[in-house]
């Protein structure tokens, strides 16, 4: 029996995910143990400090790499373009947990890696506010379900047919042919006319 080439290529992507994951802890693993066993002795504790401040940066880097990557070629075949977008902002989001990790440990003060963090995490709540919204509101439609694919629906005076529901906007095809973009926050929170085919 043939098995689709889809499939096969979808399963060598998780193959190579799963590998990428295997030799990144192979790697740290060395790193650690060459860094604690073999140069701890030899090294003053600030240089130390910052031969593992590197290390941390460099695995983290990786790390946020092959999630997000991973994450992308998993997901891109449901949500297109915006796995896209969720793949930069894992990356920016694992930048930021980095940045806040090493700042930590080279001032030895857990007070100021957890005002590092809120403010970190009070930025990028800020600047990601519309776009966790429209995510929150994709999750919404599509468990709900208000309307689905085909149906026929005005928003905001422009009325078309859906032809994708995504997680950051629905997309709406007009009589005259255009691409109608409605953020699915909005969907969410105003009036949708659902019309009726005949």
């Amino acid at each position: 029996m043939l098995i689709p080439l889809k499939k096969v290529l979808k399963q060598n992507k998780q193959n190579q995910n799963l590998l990428r994951i295997v030799i990144l802890g192979i790697i740290f693993t060395i790193a650690f143990v060459a860094i604690q066993y073999f140069l701890k002795p030899m090294l003053p504790k600030d240089y130390l400090m910052l031969l593992q401040s590197i290390q941390v940066s460099i695995v983290g880097y990786f790390v946020i790499e092959i999630i997000s990557n991973a994450f992308h070629d998993l997901t891109y075949d449901y949500l297109k373009d915006t796995a896209k977008s969720i793949k930069v902002l894992m990356r920016i989001l694992g930048a930021i947990v980095i940045i806040a990790i090493i700042i930590s440990y080279l001032s030895n003060d857990p007070v100021v890696a957890a005002s590092i963090g809120t403010i970190s995490g009070l930025v990028v709540g800020f600047a990601s506010q519309n776009i966790i919204g429209n995510i929150i509101a994709g999750l919404y439609l599509a468990i709900l379900r208000p309307f689905k694919l085909g149906d026929e629906i005005t928003a905001f005076s422009n009325t078309g047919i859906i032809f994708d529901i995504g997680l950051i906007s629905t997309k709406l095809h007009t009589s005259d042919n255009k691409i109608v973009l409605v953020p699915n926050s909005s969907l969410v929170t105003t009036t949708i006319v659902l019309n009726k085919r005949q």
